[in-house]
């Protein structure tokens, strides 16, 4: 017993009587660990934090919908902002990205506990799929590959059936719960996504979207990470959200744009027509709540770190132009604009010195030229110049 008296909430989840005690205990390993916390009573919160983990990504052998997975990753999130031990509220954070992006359901404890570094959490949490290869993960967990540059999907109105770049998929019916699915969409490619209630979705490079492929339930619900311009099908009755980090926004009819990358400091909305509503929530003690209802041409920007929003009426084309294959800046910070061009072309740009990113850009790149011709264009622009390495890097120098 006293071996556990120094243990974290990681060790515990690593330890097979503690594993045996959560999965199907005797009346030996109760006597056990209830003594155990009688003799060590500040251990509660390791044991609680432990048993919270293992429950959700281990006490289900079906998948979740998006309801409760939302309802999970919150929960997370939650015990994370109340959590004092840094070394678990890192844990804690990872696996609520992780969570969030294999939707927890296929997902076994004994998978997380083989892996041995955070940095297999930090992959999920910034997109990378592990190929160049953009896919449709269906509820069943097969997977449908798509091929070409720009791909395009679209779902019956009763979900059983995709068409993926004119090739029909036929999918089971649910049991009376949602069918979730999911788009994965690498840098260098995109998307056209057409939802069974008619939404039409357009996809940017280095994102997901997860979604059931009919709605059956009281709302319209999907999750993004990375940048998507949704154009939703107007239903009164059937409110469409749309959740993204530390935002979602409401919506019953309209166009909009998100741009919530995990690794961006900043999400972006810009509405184009209709009315949302964003909500998010605050930093600090009292860690409030805002609503806010857009109106068109309004983009607002919310920063994950410090909680505060900034608001400004705009041109909504230059922020919806990359679905023509065009990137349009009106006085953007150059590191802004180029991180644009390597989530595009999945390239790698590296400033020889930070300050080039201060530089400000304005006017149009044309994507469908080779980024050796845009990164020209840019140099017409601000005093840069740029050199392309042997492993296919590019370096932006000052002039």
């Amino acid at each position: 017993m006293e071996k556990y008296r120094d243990y974290t909430a990681v060790d515990f989840l690593n330890d097979e009587s503690f594993l045996r005690w959560l999965t199907n205990p005797t009346q030996t390993e109760n006597d056990f660990w209830n003594g155990f916390l009688k003799a060590y009573p500040y251990k509660k919160a390791e044991i609680r934090e432990a048993t919270l983990v293992f429950n959700l990504f281990h006490s289900r052998e079906e998948k979740l919908g998006l309801n409760e997975t939302y309802e999970i990753w919150n929960r997370i999130q939650q015990e994370a902002k109340v959590s004092k031990r840094t070394l678990f509220l890192k844990f804690l954070k990872y696996a609520a990205i992780f969570l969030l992006v294999f939707l927890s359901g296929g997902i076994s404890y004994y998978f997380i506990q083989q892996t041995e570094k955070p940095i297999h959490f930090e992959l999920a949490e910034t997109v990378q799929t592990g190929s160049s290869e953009a896919r449709i993960v269906l509820a069943d967990g097969s997977e449908v590959s798509l091929e070409k540059q720009i791909s395009e999907i679209s779902y019956s109105k009763n979900g059983r059936q995709l068409i993926v770049n004119n090739d029909t998929i036929n999918q089971q019916a649910g049991n009376q719960k949602e069918q979730i699915n999911k788009v994965i969409i690498p840098y260098g490619k995109k998307s056209m996504i057409i939802l069974s209630d008619g939404t039409k979705v357009w996809l940017n490079a280095g994102s997901q979207l997860i979604y059931p492929s009919v709605f059956i339930n009281k709302t319209r619900q999907v999750m993004l990470i990375g940048e998507a311009y949704f154009d939703v099908a107007k239903n009164p009755d059937k409110p469409f959200i749309v959740r993204a980090s530390d935002i979602h926004v409401q919506v019953l009819g309209t166009r909009f744009d998100i741009s919530a990358y995990p690794e961006d400091k900043m999400i972006q909305t810009v509405l184009e027509e209709g009315k949302v509503t964003l909500k998010y929530s605050g930093k600090g003690i009292l860690n409030r709540e805002y609503s806010v209802d857009m109106v068109p041409n309004q983009k607002i920007e919310f920063n994950k770190s410090t909680g505060e929003s900034k608001s400004q009426m705009v041109d909504v084309s230059k922020y919806v132009s990359w679905k023509e294959g065009m990137l349009e800046f009106e006085k953007a910070d150059l590191i802004r604009a180029l991180k644009q061009v390597e989530r595009y072309y999945d390239i790698k740009i590296r400033l020889a010195d930070p300050m080039i990113g201060l530089y400000k850009l304005s006017g149009k790149l044309d994507l469908k030229d080779e980024p050796e011709e845009v990164l020209n264009v840019i140099r017409l622009t601000v005093p840069i110049d740029w050199q392309k390495k042997s492993n296919g890097d590019f370096v932006i120098l000052s002039k």
